[in-house]
């Protein structure tokens, strides 16, 4: 018997700046959520661990190589990050093998990865693990020497053969979403796995919400849902020759501790100061009021797009600004919990929209509530903005007053405590 635990799209920044646009991807979380993860990992005592691509969420700057960024410095974080997650790998103790997603680099990764196992032999077990990439118009194909090798594969398999595929991109089954989750090439894949004899366990990532493991001929194909997404699910697999495949998804649970507090800092004014020099200038004291809340408790950072120094951003643009502001910072300082970047009320305004849904005023205090596992009356809000405040505590929230435009760092401790 081989037991596998498959973990997907971690999307993981710590040295790297800022955070993933999506406010419930918890990109500056993983470290600790790794902690917690490696004792599961443990309680199952897997023959392997799988990790389905994704493992970093690469700022967007560095992955269109838009030269108004430091992009050298960026490279340096993304290496890091890839180092924390190969020393987190290491420490488990178990074979492991791991491959790029499309918010991964390819070069840094290499760096780091370039040498690990892409076909481990675990029991009766062959894993095999394919690194593909995005192609034009976002669409994934299986190319060159992992298309070579994948047609070798089921080309001279025999009855006797037990194969685990990992791959980041969905192979089976559809997906009906805007963006194009499956292999463009995702049928011949499927079909080839499920005619070939033998049979072949077929484990990706990508799509945050997941698939059904479903059988196809031979094969057994699904995608697990994200883990840097609560309830942070993994899923653990075993397969004995001669006996179907068994699978359980399992969920780590909350993401952070319920016995503190949830701050909730709105950027304009209080974290950033106008600037002809950047659209989002972190204010000179930012250190002290990002440190000095961090003392009291959860910080996240809320962030309107409708916001006149970023309201002509497109929502690509939006996180280019805020990755931008987190770069700048001293890499010493907290940058908080989460990022939340909202709408009015109103919505979206005639804006192109990603396909996710986007946090609004009207729902920032109970998305936010949630997300951090408190009460909304255990969210304390600042805010410069008297409809905001208004909004937030009638849903809730603590909404202590601030005298603007850019109230002093010891004044916004103070009003947090009340």
């Amino acid at each position: 018997m081989a037991k596998v635990f498959q973990v997907t799209d971690l999307h993981l920044r710590a040295a790297l700046p800022g955070h993933n646009g999506h406010v419930h991807r918890l990109s500056r979380h993983l470290p600790k959520l790794l902690e917690a993860l490696s004792a599961r990992i443990a309680a199952e005592a897997p023959d392997f661990l799988a990790v389905t691509g994704d493992l970093l969420d690469v700022p967007h700057a560095l992955l269109d190589r838009d030269k108004a960024h430091d992009l050298r410095a960026l490279v340096q974080g993304a290496i890091a990050d890839y180092r924390l997650v190969r020393r987190w790998l290491e420490g488990l103790g178990l074979p492991w093998m791991v491959l790029p997603g499309n918010h991964d680099h390819a070069a840094a990764f290499d760096v780091v990865f370039g040498n690990a196992p892409r076909h481990l032999r675990i029991g009766t077990l062959e894993a095999h693990a394919f690194h593909d990439w995005e192609q034009e118009g976002n669409q994934a194909l299986r190319l060159g020497e992992s298309r070579q090798r994948f047609e070798a594969l089921t080309a001279a398999a025999t009855p006797a053969t037990e194969e685990l595929h990992l791959q980041h991109f969905v192979v089976h089954p559809e997906v009906d979403y805007n963006y194009p989750l499956l292999y463009g090439d995702a049928g011949d894949i499927a079909a080839r796995a499920a005619s070939a004899p033998g049979r072949r366990l077929l484990l990706s990532g990508h799509w945050h919400g997941g698939t059904p493991m479903v059988p196809l001929g031979q094969a057994l194909i699904g995608a697990c849902p994200a883990f840097c997404e609560p309830p942070h699910p993994y899923r653990v697999f075993e397969m004995t020759p001669g006996q179907p495949i068994t699978w359980r998804e399992e969920r780590l649970g909350l993401s952070f501790p319920s016995d503190r507090p949830l701050l909730l800092v709105d950027r304009p004014g209080l974290l950033t100061s106008s600037s002809s020099e950047a659209p989002l200038a972190p204010r000179a004291d930012i250190a002290d009021i990002l440190q000095g809340l961090a003392a009291q408790g959860h910080v996240a950072i809320a962030s309107p797009w409708q916001a006149p120094e970023s309201a002509e951003a497109s929502w690509r643009g939006l996180q280019y600004l805020h990755d931008a502001f987190f770069q700048a910072l001293d890499p010493a300082i907290t940058q908080g919990d989460a990022l939340c970047l909202y709408l009015p009320a109103s919505g979206g305004g005639g804006r192109r929209l990603p396909a996710e849904q986007i946090t609004t005023e009207a729902n920032l205090i109970p998305r936010m509530a949630e997300l951090f596992g408190v009460a909304p009356a255990w969210v304390v809000f600042l805010t410069l903005d008297p409809q905001r405040r208004a909004i937030a505590a009638r849903a809730g929230a603590r909404c202590p007053e601030l005298q603007g435009p850019a109230p002093e760092a010891a004044a916004i401790l103070a009003a947090a405590l009340t």
